[in-house]
C-alpha cells in the first residue's frame, strides 16, 4: 500500500503543473500541500506515521490512523473552494530614536495572495469607515503552506491614538479585512536639550534631545574657546525622539581632558549644555 501511494504522488508531481495533496482529518479538519512543494513524502518502519519534507527543509508528521481521507487534485479540498489565508499574528511595536511604528504580522498558509494593503486611522477618524487611507502595500507569496513573516514600517510620526488593519488581497481582487490593532504614540511638545550620560566621560557618552516637529537640526560640540571640534548631526529630522552617541575616537578626535559645549540648533531653538571629558 505505502509503495503503491508513493507511486501515485510522484505521478501525480510530474503530470499536475499545480496540484494539491489533501488531507481530511477524523475530526473534520483539513490540511492540504502543494505537490510541487514537496521533496520527499516517507513513512516509519512502523507504517504508522508519515512524514512529508518540503523543499525549504520543513516536514510534517501525520499518524495515519488519524487520517480519514487523503487526495491527490488540481483544487485544494478536493475541488472546494480554496482555503483562505490564514493570519495567526498582527502586531504593531512602536519604536523611537526616531519615533516609528513598525507592523508585523505572520501567516501560517497562503492561497492566491497577492498581498496586503496596510490602512491606518487615526483617533479623530475612527470608527468611521471613510476614516481610513491606504498608506502601503506588501506583496504576498501566492501560494504557501509554510509560514509567512512580513513587516511594514510607519515612517510619519503621530500622536494619540493610532489604528492599523491589513486589507488581504486574493489574486482574483477577492479581499478580507484583518482585526485591527491599536498604537498608542505621544510626540514631544516641545524642543528639548538633554544633559549628557555619563558625565563626565571615556570613552562614550549619550546626548538625547526632543523635536515636537519636523525641522532642520544641528547638535555640535565646540570648546571653551567656541571653535567648533565636531558636528554630531546637521541634517532634516522628523518630529520625535533621538540619542546621538558621541565616542571621539570615531571621530579620530584625540581630545584633552576638560569641559566641552554642545549645542543644539533647531529654527529658532537654540541650547547650549556641558560634558566633560577625563582621560
Amino acid at each position: 500500500m505505502r509503495k503503491t501511494l508513493l507511486m501515485l504522488l510522484l505521478f501525480t508531481i510530474q503530470y499536475f503543473g499545480q496540484s494539491y495533496m489533501n488531507i481530511k482529518y477524523n475530526d473534520l479538519t483539513y490540511k492540504y500541500a502543494i505537490m510541487n512543494d514537496i521533496s520527499e513524502i516517507t513513512f516509519n518502519a512502523g507504517g504508522t506515521d508519515m512524514t512529508v519534507t518540503f523543499t525549504n527543509a520543513s516536514s510534517n508528521i501525520d499518524q495515519l490512523s488519524n487520517i480519514a481521507e487523503m487526495t491527490l487534485d488540481n483544487s485544494i479540498l478536493g475541488g472546494g473552494n480554496p482555503l483562505p489565508v490564514e493570519l495567526v499574528s498582527f502586531t504593531a511595536m512602536l519604536n523611537e530614536n526616531p519615533q516609528r511604528i513598525t507592523l508585523l504580522w505572520t501567516t501560517a498558509t497562503e492561497v492566491n495572495n497577492y498581498g496586503f494593503e496596510v490602512e491606518r486611522a487615526t483617533s479623530s477618524t475612527t470608527p468611521r469607515q471613510d476614516g481610513w487611507e491606504e498608506i502601503g502595500f506588501v506583496e504576498g507569496h501566492g501560494n504557501s503552506n509554510s509560514p509567512k513573516e512580513y513587516t511594514f514600517v510607519d515612517e510619519e510620526s503621530l500622536s494619540g491614538t493610532i489604528q492599523y488593519r491589513l486589507k488581504q488581497i486574493d489574486v482574483d481582487g477577492a479581499f478580507k479585512y484583518s482585526d485591527v490593532v491599536n498604537v498608542s504614540a505621544n510626540l514631544p511638545d516641545k524642543f528639548e536639550l538633554m544633559q549628557n550620560y555619563p558625565n563626565p566621560f571615556n570613552p562614550t557618552t549619550k546626548i538625547s534631545y526632543s523635536l515636537p516637529k519636523k525641522s532642520n537640526v544641528t547638535l555640535k560640540v565646540y570648546n571653551t574657546l567656541g571653535q567648533e571640534v565636531v558636528s554630531l548631526v546637521n541634517k532634516q529630522q522628523t518630529a520625535g525622539r533621538y540619542t546621538v552617541e558621541f565616542n571621539p575616537s570615531d571621530y579620530g578626535l584625540r581630545l584633552a581632558s576638560g569641559i566641552y559645549i554642545y549645542r543644539l540648533t533647531s529654527g529658532a531653538f537654540v541650547s547650549n549644555k556641558k560634558l566633560l571629558f577625563m582621560k
